[in-house]
Parts: C-alpha cells; structure tokens; sequence
C-alpha cells in the first residue's frame, strides 16, 4: 500500500488531460495523492472537505471558472493558505500576468512539459516527494 506525503487536487473539465495528469502523478509522483474535480463547484466542496497541499486549477471551466473559483477560495479562511496552481491554453505575456496578479501562485500553460510541470509541482510542495 502507497503511503502519500502530499494530497494535490485538480480540478479539470477535459477528460485526456485529467488521463494525462493521473499517469503524469503515477509515474513522477507516486508519493502524492491525486483528488480529481471536474467541476469548479465540486473543486471547492473537495478542497474545503480534503484541505490539500496544492490545488491544480484550470482557468477554462464551465460554470464557475478558474478565477472565480480561486477568489472564493482566498476568502476561505479554511482554503486561503493552500496555493494554487493555475492551467490554461491562455499563453500570452498578458494572460499570465493577469492570473498572478489574481492570485494564482504559479500559472503553467498548455500543453506543458512534464519535467517542468513536475518540478513546478514539487517547488510548490515544499521540494523533493
């Protein structure tokens, strides 16, 4: 039985890339647990219920979408301290300085290099897993 150090939800529409990020954690980050959100609303209920380490946010979603979901987690005493790290196919100077400056506390763009989306990973966990 796998013993997890770090608890890491995403919250994600698109089918393939929530496929890609679970192999992506199986094989680079086995000691890190994967909640899976496909919603925003359901992304929140998740993160208030499992307080994760890191949350992995797409900005794109249906509904809610990102950024209306991570201001209601700064305002959640209970989710305010955990970073989020935001994803978008948005990959213009403009669109992630606009998400930083939201709050984000990295942004990865679409499609993305798993070695880098990894270390972003693991900086953000508080180094090596």
């Amino acid at each position: 039985m796998v013993e997890y150090k770090r608890t890491v939800l995403y919250v994600e529409d698109n089918q393939l890339n929530m496929a890609l990020m679970h192999h992506i954690f199986k094989r680079n980050l086995p000691s890190v647990l994967l909640l899976k959100a496909e919603t925003a609303e359901l992304g929140l209920i998740m993160a208030r219920g499992n307080l994760p380490d890191l949350i992995i946010l797409d900005i794109g979603l249906p509904g809610l979408n990102g950024f209306e979901a991570l201001e209601i987690l700064q305002q959640d005493e209970a989710t305010s301290h955990i970073p989020v790290l935001g994803t978008s196919a948005f990959a213009q100077a403009t669109d992630i300085e606009k998400a930083l400056n939201k709050g984000f506390t990295a942004y990865i763009t679409k499609p993305f290099q798993v070695k880098s989306f990894t270390e972003t990973v693991k900086k953000l966990l508080g180094g090596e897993l």
